[in-house]
């Protein structure tokens, strides 16, 4: 097994940017030693709707609706425990995502969803958002999986931005007019629930889809009962320590350095400012990167390079696990992308779901 570099430096078009976790990142992260548990390869193990999935891609990949701007997600949305195929069209306004299923055998459309080539799903609730911001004005609705297809649950409007202009305001839930704290009692348990934003977290580049469909579905498998329990240990550990009130809190498991062993990576919530802390195994302990990493609690990472990076008001940050001779000056995109971080919830359920 191939061992864990340390943190190469974070080259940026700032220096400011760059000092963040370089040379305190390089003295703390040690060589990863081999697990005493047999190893498996992630592309080893094998699921039923795999070849299914990689199929309706390369159709789609080559069709006249695929564009440089389509994206694809695989997700579980219907509870099954194996993933739902989401493919972004692409990233204009009228650009909705394709779903699909596999069951019995068989691929299956669920229907279409989203603005802009992507939509919010939320785990806790079952339920797909759909809103559209107009001019002084917002619709939206809930949608929920029923009998294999995809079915309206709650829909809602409102003008109140409108006000200024002089229009009667309208507060709507399910098409009947109602009072503004009605309104609100219809959608308060909602605002503040984990919300996955879903549809294009990979790119179509050939190391993105063998990625997507041969590695990111299987750490689980990968994992022996040791370090399973580890990450289990860890996640619950952080989870305590972020308390109740961070319900947006999310992780993923990821190869950031192509070892076939996936790094964990924490989300702190989904807003601007939110980052990411890297874990890594250390034989059959986890250690933590020095540092935290990403915007919006998500990292980008090129899979082709084995690269990850973000992008703030100062410029990108660029790092590298991989490569001890890494500089961001040379980097060059494989197109093979992905974001990372906001897989799973971070919840004793969505822990159980990434080591099954």
């Amino acid at each position: 097994m191939k061992s864990i570099k340390p943190i190469i430096l974070a080259a940026v078009m700032t220096v400011s940017v760059c000092a963040v976790g370089c040379s305190d990142a390089k003295s703390s992260s040690p060589s990863q030693s081999d697990s005493s548990e047999q190893a498996v390869s992630p592309e080893d193990i094998s699921f039923k709707w795999q070849k299914s999935y990689q199929s309706k891609l390369d159709e789609f990949k080559g069709s006249d609706t695929f564009s440089s701007d389509s994206a694809f997600d695989l997700f579980d949305m219907t509870g099954d425990g194996n993933p739902e195929l989401i493919i972004s069209q692409g990233t204009d306004k009228t650009a909705v995502c394709d779903i699909y299923t596999y069951t019995d055998g068989a691929l299956t459309a669920l229907g279409t969803a989203g603005y802009n080539g992507e939509f919010d799903y939320l785990p806790e609730f079952g339920l797909i958002r759909e809103e559209y911001h107009g001019d002084g004005f917002l619709i939206g609705k809930f949608r929920q999986f029923d009998h294999g297809e995809l079915a309206d649950f709650l829909t809602y409007s409102d003008n109140s931005d409108s006000a200024s202009e002089g229009v009667s305001i309208k507060h709507v839930i399910n098409g009947e007019e109602v009072l503004l704290r009605d309104y609100e009692a219809a959608l308060v348990q909602y605002v503040d629930s984990l919300t996955m934003h879903l549809g294009r977290k990979y790119t179509f580049g050939d190391d993105s889809l063998n990625y997507a469909i041969r590695r990111a579905e299987s750490w689980g498998a990968v994992l022996g009962s040791g370090r399973k329990a580890t990450c289990r240990k860890k996640l619950l550990e952080i989870a305590e320590e972020m308390g109740e009130d961070n319900k947006d809190a999310a992780f993923e498991l990821c190869d950031l350095n192509g070892d076939d062993t996936p790094e964990m990576i924490v989300s702190s919530g989904s807003a601007p400012d939110s980052a990411c802390r890297i874990y890594y195994f250390s034989g059959e302990d986890i250690e933590q990167l020095d540092g935290e990493y990403g915007r919006y609690g998500r990292l980008m990472f090129d899979i082709g390079c084995l690269v990850f990076y973000s992008e703030s008001e100062t410029g990108m940050t660029y790092w590298s696990l991989a490569d001890s001779a890494f500089t961001a000056d040379k980097y060059t995109s494989s197109g093979s992308i992905m974001e990372a971080g906001r897989r799973f919830a971070l919840t004793s359920t969505g822990i159980d779901a990434s080591l099954v």
